[in-house]
């Protein structure tokens, strides 16, 4: 379908979504991120002390918990993010008229593979 033919409305509407969603997909993964340096922190940490295996133990297996949390949270957002794209797509929309990079990489491996 042209771009065109898309109701003004419905395109700018995807358009404010995908501007929201980005943003907290990228807000998922720098905790993440954040969380392993935290949790490599107290591990290094507690080498470099020279301290006992125990010291710091609580509080390392905290943040390994709160980082399964945040991959809980990273695969709720990707579904998200994919349930959005099924009502872009029944809209008439295209990916690249919104700005979505959903299926980007592995897009380019089966193009890569065909060649």
């Amino acid at each position: 379908m042209s771009i065109a033919l898309i109701p003004t409305t419905n395109l700018a509407t995807a358009r404010k979504i995908m501007r929201a969603l980005v943003p907290a997909e990228d807000g998922i993964d720098g905790a993440i991120v954040a969380n392993t340096d935290l949790i490599s922190s107290i591990v290094r940490g507690r080498q470099e002390t020279g301290a006992a295996l125990e010291v710091g133990h609580d509080a390392a297996r905290s943040a390994v918990n709160s980082l399964a949390r945040l991959f809980e949270a990273r695969d709720e957002a990707l579904r998200c993010h994919q349930l959005l794209a099924v009502t872009r797509d029944a809209l008439g929309l295209d990916g690249s008229d919104v700005g979505c990079t959903m299926g980007k990489v592995s897009g380019a491996r089966r193009k890569s593979r065909a060649a």
